[in-house]
């Protein structure tokens, strides 16, 4: 008998759970989807199954801050010649400060070029964070590295632990 009853007891109290977790439906009867257009930032993605962002991804770094890569265009700088400016946004969704973050690196074509950083204070092109970054801010930081932009396909971004892999010649987000 006391067996019966635990079972009983048990079977009762799935069901309740199973209850709690049931979605409750709008009046349509459909799931709904929130819209772009309520959201303040892009939602970090889920990395491939091999670990790497596709080019239009925000990703989340272990810091708990997002960074995304807004846009790449091509530029002229004394000196260099041709470069192709990254244009990454850091925005601290973590509770504390970020005070640094390295520089991203790029590597470019078939054989995995490496390129170098191209400093620029004229035209504004760092090699990294600006001071301190408090939770809940963002900062727009250009980073310039000297290839010209049609040779960004294939290229890879690492940021840390982040990578991105793809086709950066034309890339706008």
């Amino acid at each position: 008998m006391k067996t019966r009853f635990a079972l009983s007891a048990t079977v009762a109290a799935a069901a309740l759970l199973l209850a709690g977790c049931q979605e409750e439906l709008p009046p349509g009867g459909q799931p709904v989807t929130p819209s772009s257009a309520t959201t303040s930032s892009a939602a970090p993605a889920t990395p491939n199954a091999d670990g790497v962002l596709n080019p239009g991804d925000t990703g989340k770094l272990e810091s708990g801050v997002e960074l995304s890569i807004l846009k790449v265009e091509g530029d002229q700088v004394e000196r260099e010649g041709a470069v192709s400016v990254f244009t990454f946004q850091l925005n601290n969704t973590s509770s504390k400060a970020l005070d640094r973050w390295s520089s991203p690196s790029l590597v470019y074509g078939e054989d995995g070029t490496a390129a170098e950083s191209v400093l620029s204070l004229d035209k504004n092109y760092k090699y990294g964070l600006e001071g301190k970054l408090p939770p809940g801010s963002k900062q727009t930081i250009k980073i310039a590295y000297a290839v010209p932009v049609d040779k960004l396909k294939p290229a890879v971004i690492t940021s840390e632990e982040l990578i991105w892999r793809g086709d950066f010649s034309n890339y706008k987000r």
